[in-house]
């Protein structure tokens, strides 16, 4: 077995489940093991049935003791199942699975896992699974829950991948002994075991240290690798000296101090002879746009052309519409380029790019078709760097002999951290905010507060505002506990009646989320019904509040991501985080969202937070740490793996032998070039 091999080669896997694995993003047996749960359930031992809370999933068990089946009307049947514990009798009731009565037997012990209820006036667990104690079948243990689609489920997956494990051995280790022994790695086989079905809590962080290693190094080789080819490849790209204080003056107003240190770094180096590579970072509404805007000006007035990406269609046409009017009393000629264009504007629109007669041109990842060539190309710009990978950006550059590079992020990371992370890059850092901002006021919420703050939302929208309203799935899960974009968009048409409210969610097609958001911008629809697709957004400066439900299954960064959809404007904003756990590092999160603002002091919490986290938390409170962006709060294996990697990239091929396996990390770092179109940073 490979793990680069097709998930056809899984026992069970025919052309129906493989269609649905593709849209999930999982292709072959890597993709598959990497696909880890996004929590644990907590089954190691039973509990006494008078000691379990009313609708809680609980692990118990009882032998059996009495059994009826009846009809229920209509073809349905009910199973009533006694029980008896070690603190009394309970209840478990099966509908419309008959065939369970021949195959239950009394006086054998169960173990039974799902929600209690009180029912007719006893403790009761409803549809359970349910199997004999101490047999192979029994049900304890740390289990997995995988995020699913639609046509697979949890169990599934978990199945799918415990095929695979039992085939796996040393033979499949990548690494050699030399950094196994060095960095006191787990082996492969037994880190992705331990990361799906996990033998303890000793074991599970063992493993999660070994496949985070594994990532960050393939991670540091791409960006190392870049590096080199930049250093190698690229040629003279200074740009001459240009007066950009005509486009400063146009503005209406003046750029604050961080803006200023920003757009000085980039004025020093487009007059370099060393290219551009530069990340931008700063908060949501700090004027990014208005910092690369002055490098476009400067670019193109002094004979060059720009291309500005964005991650979405939407926010394309957003920025091509503020660029036209912002250089067009400069006589400046822009363009934009998106997938959904006409053929024929197409064709004038390359035509006139490859002829020089376009200066600027804005657009999504149109840009680095084959079909698109510039005539003399001297700036890249990427919006909200996070969406936008390392391999499509030297795709972009590879476009002209010598591009200056300049990305933009409003994911603020610490200093020391971006210094190792985007070794390839100097940074400039944006903390100031433009002087007519007020500060979001940031609240937190429970089960209880929530209706309140639905009512909150309701009288903003009433005033003229509008609301973004974000669920971290799209539909109804296994996890109970889980709000889905669709049972709370029903919820909302019936709370907010006379209100136009919209969905948006990753399922839609791309013309269905374009209209959304379109609408929500023109204001035709008042509420945003969304998961965190909106997090790379448009502007909208009338949207003053967004509820963010089950915000504990959040990551601080992206919680603040999520706030800076608001507070565009001089209008008082408000952001709702609605929790739904009582767990300690839970409630901390939700403070420290409350208390911070800073973009960069909330990193370094989050860091500090997620690094805290053990096994038991996740199993409990369901965090996630599937995004590739999580894995930077883990520093300490960032600086072995960016060690490691340096020392990969100066070896000869017969040095590598034993040391590293090229083909295999070769496969991880395709694999990241793909993931980071949507995750890294």
């Amino acid at each position: 077995m490979k793990l680069s091999d097709s998930v056809t080669t899984i026992k069970g896997v025919g052309a129906k489940k493989q269609t649905v694995l593709e849209e999930m993003g999982i292709t072959t047996i890597y993709d598959l093991l990497e696909h880890s749960p996004f929590r644990y359930q907590n089954r190691l031992n039973r509990t006494h049935f008078m000691d379990v809370p009313e609708d809680k999933d609980v692990l118990i068990g009882g032998v059996l003791i009495n059994k009826r089946l009846r009809s229920i009307g209509r073809g349905r049947t009910m199973l009533e199942c006694a029980l008896r514990d070690e603190s009394g009798i309970f209840h478990a009731i099966f509908f419309n699975m008959p065939f369970l009565e021949k195959n239950l037997r009394l006086g054998n012990d169960y173990t039974l896992f799902g929600k209690m209820k009180w029912r007719n006036g006893a403790k009761t667990i409803v549809n359970p699974e349910m199997y004999p104690a101490n047999s192979p079948r029994d049900i304890r243990g740390i289990i997995p829950v995988y995020r699913r689609s639609a046509g697979i489920s949890s169990n599934e997956l978990s199945k799918l991948i415990l095929s695979i494990l039992d085939e796996m051995d040393e033979s499949c280790e990548w690494l050699g002994d030399e950094l196994l022994e060095k960095n006191n790695l787990a082996p492969e086989y037994y880190a992705y075991r331990n990361i799906h079905f996990p033998e303890s809590v000793d074991a599970y962080n063992r493993a999660k240290f070994r496949l985070i290693y594994d990532k960050l190094l393939a991670f540091q080789y791409c960006i190392l690798y870049n590096r080199r080819f930049l250093d190698e490849e690229c040629g003279n790209s200074m740009i001459a000296p240009v007066d950009i204080s005509k486009f400063l003056d146009s503005l209406p107003f003046r750029l604050t101090e961080g803006q200023q240190t920003a757009v000085d770094d980039i004025e020093h180096d487009l007059m370099s002879t060393k290219t551009m590579n530069r990340l931008v970072q700063g908060d949501a509404g700090c004027g990014k746009t208005v910092v690369a805007e002055t490098a476009i000006f400067h670019v193109v007035s002094a004979g060059w052309q720009a291309a500005f990406m964005a991650p979405t269609e939407i926010l394309a046409r957003q920025h091509f519409a503020k660029l036209t009017a912002d250089f067009g009393e400069f006589g400046m000629r822009t363009a934009l380029l998106v997938s959904g264009i006409k053929s024929t504007d197409r064709r004038e629109i390359l035509e006139g790019i490859s002829s020089g007669d376009i200066d600027i041109v804005i657009g999504t990842h149109a840009l680095i078709q084959s079909d698109v060539e510039f005539a003399k190309l001297g700036l890249v710009v990427t919006d909200e760097q996070h969406r936008f990978g390392v391999n499509q950006r030297k795709i972009l550059t590879e476009k002209s002999e010598a591009v200056n590079v300049l990305v933009m992020s409003a994911t603020p990371i610490p200093r020391t951290l971006a210094a190792t992370v985007f070794g390839d890059m100097d940074f400039s850092v944006i903390k100031s905010k433009p002087s007519n901002r007020k500060e979001i006021i940031t609240r937190y919420a429970t089960k209880k507060s929530r209706e309140r703050v639905y009512a909150n939302v309701y009288n903003e929208v009433k005033n003229g505002n509008r609301a973004y309203i974000v669920a971290p799935s799209i539909e109804d899960s296994e996890d109970n506990n889980l709000i889905s974009v669709e049972a709370l968009y029903e919820e909302l048409k019936k709370k907010f009646k006379g209100t136009k409210i919209g969905l948006i969610h990753g399922k839609l097609d791309k013309l269905e989320k374009e209209r959304m958001m379109n609408e929500f911008a023109a204001g035709t629809i008042k509420v945003l019904v969304s998961t965190v697709v909106i997090e790379v957004g448009i502007d909208v400066p009338e949207a003053t509040v967004i509820v963010i439900e089950n915000a504990e299954r959040f990551g601080l960064a992206q919680l603040h991501q999520l706030r800076g959809r608001v507070g565009r404007s001089d209008l008082q904003s408000y952001c709702y985080l609605i929790c739904y756990s009582d767990a300690e590092n839970a409630i901390e999160r939700m403070n420290a969202m409350v208390t911070m603002s800073d973009g960069f002091e909330i990193s370094e919490e989050d860091y500090r937070l997620r690094g805290a986290g053990d096994l038991m938390g996740t199993m409990q409170h369901g965090y996630s740490g599937n995004s590739f962006y999580d894995l930077f709060g883990y520093d300490k294996i960032l600086k072995l793996a960016t060690s490691d990697a340096e020392q990969i990239l100066s070896k000869n091929q017969i040095e590598l032998k034993g040391f590293v396996d090229l083909e295999q990390l070769q496969l991880r770092t395709n694999n990241i070039m793909v993931q980071d179109n949507s995750n890294i940073i």
